[in-house]
């Protein structure tokens, strides 16, 4: 069972990772994605196309704790798909 400590570690780290990816993605021209709500549901989108999820997951959103709601209701931006499938694992999402 995941307990609320765990969640604000990793909102926390997210939030500084996300300006650290920010800069470094502008720097190296590189495909960022993009994990944030879509239809009540977890999707995974590239930056340069958000109309049309890579993957939409089956985990509802309202199964994630306040803290990670709120990240994916703004969008998570990751550089890579490691960081998208450590992103996923942490959050329990299937």
């Amino acid at each position: 069972m995941r307990k609320y400590g765990r969640t604000a570690v990793i909102a926390s780290a997210l939030l500084f990772s996300s300006h650290v990816i920010s800069m470094s993605a502008a720097a190296e021209n590189s495909v960022c994605f993009v994990l944030r709500e879509y239809d009540g549901k977890i999707a995974l989108f590239e930056e340069d196309l958000p109309q049309e999820p890579l993957a939409v997951y089956e985990t509802p959103i309202t199964s994630l704790y306040p803290a990670d709601i709120e990240l994916l209701r703004e969008g998570i931006r990751l550089k890579s798909r490691a960081e998208v499938s450590r992103l996923i694992e942490d959050l329990g999402v299937e």
